[in-house]
């Protein structure tokens, strides 16, 4: 399977995890964590931010905006938890713009020397340095 393939079952493995056991009670859970369909658990948060990380990155080497802005859907308006940092968001829809509309690939520069953390820092300035690269 493809790197790509294994983050998408990943993903949705983390997301849909049900820890209920075959026959147990779920009042009556002895220890273990009561599942929960508005949070998720540090683990899961972990995953699904890494696997979001590591999706944003793969798509931003291949230059595939329609997966870029199908992830930043999802972050934004379907995780019911932040998955990503503020300044990760900030660069996804930055290389978003430069990959959709090359002309803005000088403002996207400034706002992404701008940011002080993230991860997806350094993959959006390079898609906004060389948009076509791939």
């Amino acid at each position: 399977m493809t790197r790509n393939v294994v983050a998408k079952l990943l993903l949705v493995g983390v997301l849909g995890l049900s820890c209920k056991r075959e026959g147990a009670d779920i009042d009556n859970w002895q220890g273990y964590a009561k599942p929960s369909s508005s949070q998720l658990d540090a683990m899961q948060l972990s995953s699904a931010r890494r696997v979001a990380l590591e999706t944003a990155t793969l798509a931003m080497g291949s230059r595939n905006a329609p997966r870029l802005k199908q992830l930043n859907t999802w972050v934004r308006e379907r995780a019911q938890t932040a998955v990503l940092e503020p300044d990760d968001l900030t660069a996804l829809e930055l290389a978003i713009a430069c990959l959709e509309h090359p002309d803005s690939t000088p403002d996207a520069l400034q706002k992404l020397d701008a940011l002080r953390n993230g991860k997806l820092r350094t993959p959006a300035r390079d898609v906004c340095e060389h948009p076509a690269a791939h």
